[in-house]
């Protein structure tokens, strides 16, 4: 099966090396990053058609917001908002499923990966040394010539034709913000 990304001629399987580390609790987490909040976003954008056939555009802006614990346990809470709807999940450490993806510290880098029905999503985050600043890259990836398929904000499944993602920004701050 050949594999291909959005908008990228790297291969899916280079894409996912990276997710046979991934583990629920993050072993030797960089002391600078534990007890800390990450909050990356991103805009995506693009067209497709919805299960019944019509044709459709889409503008969408996705958050997760990731808790680092103080023994390296990650906390995820996603949330997409499209023109006039969204939806959210959180996800623990352990927690099987894709709701808000696999995430893991890398390093100096936390890597996100996302499932679709179809397709796939890595979002990679990465810090200074002190873990006080940090930076995003996001890349929607498909196999070979089959379309991404995903929920949007309402649920409903979407074909998509295109997408492009947009805009990422990333922060980083002391403590838990989910205890807030």
């Amino acid at each position: 099966m050949k594999f291909a990304l959005v908008r990228n001629p790297v291969s899916l399987s280079v894409f996912f090396s990276g997710l046979l580390v991934f583990s629920p609790a993050v072993a030797g987490a960089p002391p600078a990053a534990l007890n800390k909040t990450v909050t990356l976003s991103w805009s995506t954008s693009g067209s497709g058609k919805r299960a019944d056939g019509t044709q459709m555009s889409f503008s969408n802006i996705n958050t997760r917001v990731i808790y680092i614990s103080s023994t390296g346990r990650t906390f995820v809470r996603m949330q997409l908002r499209g023109r006039k709807t969204s939806r959210g999940h959180e996800r623990g450490p352990g927690e099987a499923g894709s709701r808000g993806g696999n995430v893991s510290l890398q390093g100096n880098r936390l890597v996100g990966v996302e499932a679709f029905a179809s397709g796939a999503r890595q979002y990679i985050a990465t810090f200074d040394a002190a873990f006080t600043s940090c930076s995003l890259s996001v890349i929607d990836a498909k196999a070979g010539g089959a379309k991404i398929k995903r929920r949007g904000p309402d649920g409903s499944m979407f074909e998509l034709d295109n997408v492009s993602t947009g805009s990422p920004s990333c922060s980083i701050q002391s403590g838990n913000a989910f205890a807030q």
